[in-house]
C-alpha cells in the first residue's frame, strides 16, 4: 500500500523574522547607549598662559622607591622632614618645592611631603621619574 503525504513540508527558512529582531536590538542599544554618561573628570585647561611665573629657587626634595626622603641631596628621617623643609624654605612667594619621586615610591610618603607643603603654604612641582 503506497501512502502519500498530501501536504509537503517545506525546507525553506524565512529570514524576515530574524532581521526584525536584529533591527529591534539595534534600536534598543542605540537608545540606551545615549542615556549612559561616562564618569569622566572635566578639566579646564587654559588656552594661553597670560602671566609668567618667576621662580627664585627650587627646594629639591626627593622620595625614592623605599620611601626615604632627601632634601637638598641629604637623607632626612621621617620625624625631621618638616623641620628640614622649613629650614631650607625661603618665605618668599617665588620659592617652590621640586618634588621628584620614583614611580614605585609609596603614596603615603609622597602625600606626607605634600601635606607639609600645603600646611605651610608652599607651592609644589611634582616630577615623577
Amino acid at each position: 500500500m503506497a501512502l502519500k503525504r498530501r501536504s509537503k513540508i517545506s525546507a525553506k527558512f524565512s529570514m524576515s523574522s530574524m532581521t526584525d529582531i536584529v533591527f529591534l536590538l539595534l534600536i534598543f542599544f542605540m537608545i540606551t547607549s545615549t542615556m549612559v554618561h561616562p564618569n569622566a573628570i572635566k578639566l579646564l585647561i587654559p588656552k594661553q598662559a597670560t602671566k609668567k611665573v618667576v621662580i627664585d629657587k627650587f627646594i629639591n626634595a626627593r622620595v625614592n622607591r623605599y620611601g626615604k626622603f632627601y632634601i637638598a641631596n641629604k637623607n632626612v628621617s621621617d620625624n625631621s622632614l618638616e623641620s628640614a623643609l622649613l629650614n631650607v624654605y625661603n618665605s618668599s612667594d617665588k620659592t617652590f618645592i621640586k618634588l621628584r619621586t620614583d614611580k614605585n615610591a609609596p603614596t603615603g610618603a609622597v602625600a606626607k611631603v605634600l601635606d607639609i607643603a600645603e600646611s605651610h603654604g608652599i607651592k609644589v612641582v611634582l616630577d615623577i621619574k
